[in-house]
């Protein structure tokens, strides 16, 4: 974060006012909302006065999921209303993070939009940012996101966001703990922009095998 303050601006991703020219901007948002984002990231970003959303699962929340490789519970309803909500925004991440092209659409609709009425009720503000789980997205569940009342949305894919009121979908790049920091000083800088053409290349080489019958199932996307 230090180095984040150093190079670039921070703003929240709810950001609505076009960014000013010639300034380096940067964006922090966590996906899950796991209790130690709250015990060890919140305290280093209020001490920095940097703003962060949190992107959490409606019907998750207070839980230990018991995925392989990551930290325990979810932060809960309670734990959730103590953060500073001056600095800590929060988004929706769906009702039980599944991988949501997998759905079918009345799946889908449950999933990303009865997640934003139940963390409003529960939380008693209004939620108009939303991640996809998984990075896993399409054009049709980008349109149930708008028909669901999002103002904006987040995907995995690390192209720069423009934040302005006219921007819906939004790229964002994954940072890890394992990052050397010249990967993270890259990625500030905005390095990896080239990646979604190369992720669209890699799409469009798969469908042309797959139809010649060279591959008989298609690998895994990066997104849909």
């Amino acid at each position: 974060m230090d180095m984040l303050l150093k190079r670039n601006v921070p703003v929240s991703v709810g950001r609505r006012e076009p960014l000013a020219p010639a300034t380096r901007y940067a964006a922090v948002t966590f996906d899950d909302g796991f209790t130690n984002v709250a015990d060890q990231a919140v305290p280093e970003l209020v001490q920095r006065k940097i703003p962060a959303t949190i992107f959490v699962t409606s019907d998750l929340l207070g839980q230990d999921p018991g995925w392989k490789g990551y930290p325990g519970r979810f932060m809960s309803v309670d734990d959730l209303k103590q953060l500073p909500a001056d600095l800590i925004s929060l988004g929706s991440h769906t009702r039980t993070h599944p991988f949501l092209p997998k759905l079918n659409q009345e799946q889908a609709i449950d999933e990303i939009a009865t997640s934003r009425a139940k963390l409003e009720r529960m939380l008693n503000r209004e939620f108009t940012l939303f991640a996809f789980p998984y990075g896993g997205f399409n054009e049709d569940l980008i349109n149930i996101c708008r028909e669901a009342g999002y103002k904006r949305i987040f995907t995995t894919l690390p192209h720069p966001a423009e934040l302005g009121s006219k921007e819906f979908v939004s790229g964002r790049v994954t940072v890890e703990p394992t990052d050397w920091p010249i990967e993270f000083y890259l990625k500030l800088s905005g390095a990896y922009r080239w990646l979604p053409v190369a992720f669209a290349a890699k799409r469009k080489l798969k469908s042309i095998f797959a139809a010649s019958g060279t591959v008989g199932r298609p690998l895994h996307p990066e997104s849909s």
